[in-house]
């Protein structure tokens, strides 16, 4: 496996904005390389791209002078895992958060054609792959969605207010908005916000509907026609239990872990380390289990600065670098890919 490289002068070249159109072309072209992903600044209007493009690589040029100042050898993998890990760090998840998610394949946009209640279409977004997806709402709201999992929600919100309904597990970071309250719906539960972060766990096939509370606080309602309305209000380190045979909401405090769940923010760094031991940390670290299908990809090295990232921004930008895939099932991720020479 032999990732193009990218000269260090011309990406400072890119920084300083003296690149010819052609050269330009040439650093995003690499990028897109590394992503794996179609071009996403192409979905931006021409003065939203280049605002992102400033202060996207100024975030990033410290780290680029820090990264060539150390001594690696000279191979072009290793410069590129120095290098490209540290610029993705910055530019990956910094786009990953300002950008609307490319569209793979394996997800599903589709306009459904709207109810005589519903002034605007309804936009239903699945994700039918193997692997966590980012979508990004209306609002500028991010829901990092699971594998089997569903949303639909007015193609562009109210003006007094946010509402989605939701099947599967994902991760909402919502935009705050005091004027127009978010709304999520998972069967007869309801979770009412106004910016804040939260996990929903709401998979009927489970028994049982969870919400986890990162950030803020979150109103849990849950209310049907066979039982009275039950309501809980959750601050960070809480969790509410909507047991869906018995229709009884509880809350609670989130149960203390050794390792943590994978939406939960980490600070961890690897420099020039095998994936063997970059995965023995992140077993450490996160409830999860990983395995290679090819045990050449072990003595891949990975050089890297996670400052407060969940677990898939850092298995994301883990597989870009190393130009790998993975397959995620619960909290079993398997990785693949060709060794590194």
């Amino acid at each position: 496996m032999k990732p193009n490289g990218i000269l260090p002068a011309l990406l400072e070249k890119y920084l300083s904005g003296e690149c010819t159109d052609a050269e330009k072309e040439t650093v995003e072209a690499w990028y897109v390389s590394l992503q794996g992903e179609p071009r996403y600044l192409d979905h931006l209007p021409d003065a939203e791209q280049d605002e992102i493009r400033q202060e996207a690589f100024g975030n990033i040029r410290q780290e680029l002078n820090m990264a060539e100042e150390r001594p690696v050898r000279r191979l072009p993998w290793h410069w590129l895992a120095g290098i490209a890990a540290s610029v993705l760090v910055a530019l990956g998840i910094f786009l990953a958060g300002n950008l609307k998610t490319a569209q793979s394949p394996e997800v599903i946009v589709k306009d459904l054609k709207s109810d005589s209640s519903k002034a605007l279409p309804v936009t239903r977004f699945e994700n039918t792959g193997r692997q966590i997806v980012r979508h990004q709402l209306p609002d500028g709201s991010v829901v990092t969605m699971h594998p089997k999992s569903t949303i639909m929600y007015q193609t562009a919100f109210a003006t007094n207010k946010r509402f989605v309904e939701f099947s599967g597990e994902g991760f909402f970071d919502v935009k705050k908005d005091k004027t127009r309250p978010f709304n999520i719906k998972s069967g007869d539960m309801v979770i009412r916000v106004l910016g804040t972060s939260f996990n929903v766990k709401a998979i009927e096939s489970q028994k049982k509907f969870q919400v986890d509370v990162v950030t803020g606080s979150v109103q849990v309602t849950a209310q049907g026609e066979s039982f009275d309305k039950q309501e809980v209000v959750l601050k960070p380190q809480q969790q509410a239990l909507f047991e869906l045979d018995s229709k009884r909401l509880i809350s609670k405090t989130s149960p203390l872990q050794a390792k943590k769940e994978i939406y939960e923010p980490v600070s961890i760094a690897f420099e020039e380390t095998p994936l063997k031991k970059v995965i023995e940390q992140l077993e450490k670290r996160f409830n999860v289990s990983i395995s290679l299908t090819n045990p050449g990809l072990a003595k891949c090295g990975l050089t890297a600065n996670f400052e407060s990232q969940t677990f898939p921004n850092i298995l994301e930008i883990l597989c870009t670098s190393l130009d790998v895939t993975y397959t995620i099932s619960d909290n079993n991720i398997t990785i693949s890919g060709e060794p590194c020479e």
